[in-house]
């Protein structure tokens, strides 16, 4: 199991629902990224690794803003689950819907499936969507985000050069996609619900905009 972070005691459901993801992005990995001296291990888990990153950003941030940590996780674990790697339609919903029938056959504390669920089918909703109250769906959603900011974007962007062999890449044109997202990420990191989440979507966004901007003037189209 690729989990290199357990800041937690994992309770059974949580351990089942773990396992299952590992197993579905893992298979859907191979697509993109055959193993190499065992040929049923994917090389590189893109989806698998996205999700730890959420993990760790959202235990971070309940550690500073507070929240229901059990729904916390349970989204962490279910908001990618129809979203195995590239792929997937309606993901969030799909999510939640398959949440609201199942999780409870999992022994989760039935009353907190419904705040599951809302964080799950929200967290791909657009800027400002989510209502005050449902702060677990926030944290969710800014967890989400703040895992697709600063240098981890950057290397999930080069792995999945190898993912998509149809298309050829130079460093200019790496450079060039780089500086062109600039002003999206620029927009997101103003969509965050908490304080503290803002802080750092700006610190991985600079660090984002420097490499760019350094690697373009390297390869000559600064």
């Amino acid at each position: 199991m690729n989990a290199d972070i357990l800041l937690y005691r994992m309770p059974d459901w949580l351990a089942q629902l773990r396992g299952e993801l590992i197993e579905i992005t893992s298979k859907a990995a191979l697509q993109y990224w055959p193993g190499g001296a065992n040929p049923d291990i994917p090389c590189f888990n893109y989806r698998l690794e996205h999700v730890l990153q959420v993990e760790r950003d959202a235990l971070r941030l309940l550690s500073e803003v507070g929240g229901d940590e059990t729904v916390i996780l349970a989204g962490v674990w279910l908001h990618d689950r129809f979203l195995p790697q590239f792929e997937g339609i309606d993901h969030a919903q799909r999510a939640a819907e398959w949440a609201t029938t199942n999780l409870v056959k999992y022994k989760f504390p039935a009353e907190k499936v419904e705040a599951v669920c809302l964080a799950v089918g929200l967290h791909s909703s657009p800027l400002g969507a989510i209502p005050i109250e449902a702060r677990e769906a926030r944290l969710l959603w800014d967890a989400d985000k703040l895992a697709k900011l600063g240098p981890i974007s950057i290397v999930a962007h080069l792995c999945s050069i190898t993912a998509f062999p149809d298309i050829q890449e130079t460093f200019a044109s790496i450079a060039r996609k780089g500086l062109e997202s600039l002003e999206k990420k620029e927009n997101l990191v103003e969509g965050f619900y908490f304080e503290v989440s803002q802080r750092w979507a700006l610190d991985r966004f600079i660090a984002y905009r420097e490499f760019y901007q350094v690697l373009s003037e390297e390869v000559g189209i600064g």
